[in-house]
């Protein structure tokens, strides 16, 4: 029976994703794609949305910071001179940053700043809601309503969430763990 489908050996299961059967000329075929890649696709996708929101937050404060301003006002424990920097530098420093998710290169500076702004927001949208800061936050400028609230913090959560998708690397192997397999191997384990 040589045109009889084999399904593959349960070990080929483990590294492989399994996608939905397809059928294609009246025979069923197991769809399968590497585990490691459907993770790039979705650190890809990732790095997109991410880059993106932080290009257009960035265009959209530049155009228009009176919100940013009204905001950053209402953190009295800042002095003043920080609540300039941030008002001024921010719609920049996010505007360099998204770009740079578009540059794998670059993950080196990109990837920490800009998990880190997404953290930061997030700590700010939880600061906003528990002191009750009214009206919009600045974040998308006069395109996007942006007030404080649950809604908030769960975005924000879930946009630290897919930056630190971002930081998982399959392909990379842990020494550590290697230099203990060898040292218990050789019987040196201390």
């Amino acid at each position: 029976m040589s045109g009889a489908f084999q399904y593959p050996s349960p070990r080929y299961f483990k590294r492989a994703a399994v996608v939905p059967l397809q059928i294609m000329g009246g025979k069923w075929y197991i769809a399968t794609m590497d585990k490691n890649r459907w993770v790039d696709i979705i650190q890809w996708a990732f790095r997109i949305v991410l880059g993106a929101i932080l290009i257009f937050a960035g265009v959209m404060k530049i155009q228009d910071n009176t919100a940013l301003f009204e905001t950053v006002a209402y953190i009295t424990w800042f002095p003043v001179w920080l609540r300039w920097w941030i008002v001024d530098l921010l719609p920049w420093v996010e505007i360099l940053i998204g770009a740079q998710l578009f540059y794998p290169k670059a993950d080196r500076l990109s990837l920490p700043v800009a998990t880190s702004i997404y953290f930061v927001f997030f700590l700010f949208a939880i600061y906003g809601t528990a002191t009750g800061i009214e009206g919009d936050c600045g974040c998308f400028g006069e395109m996007a309503a942006s007030t404080f609230g649950p809604g908030m913090i769960i975005r924000n959560g879930i946009f630290v969430a897919m930056a630190t998708v971002l930081f998982y690397r399959p392909g990379e192997v842990d020494v550590s763990s290697d230099r203990q397999t060898e040292r218990e191997k050789t019987g040196e384990v201390e």
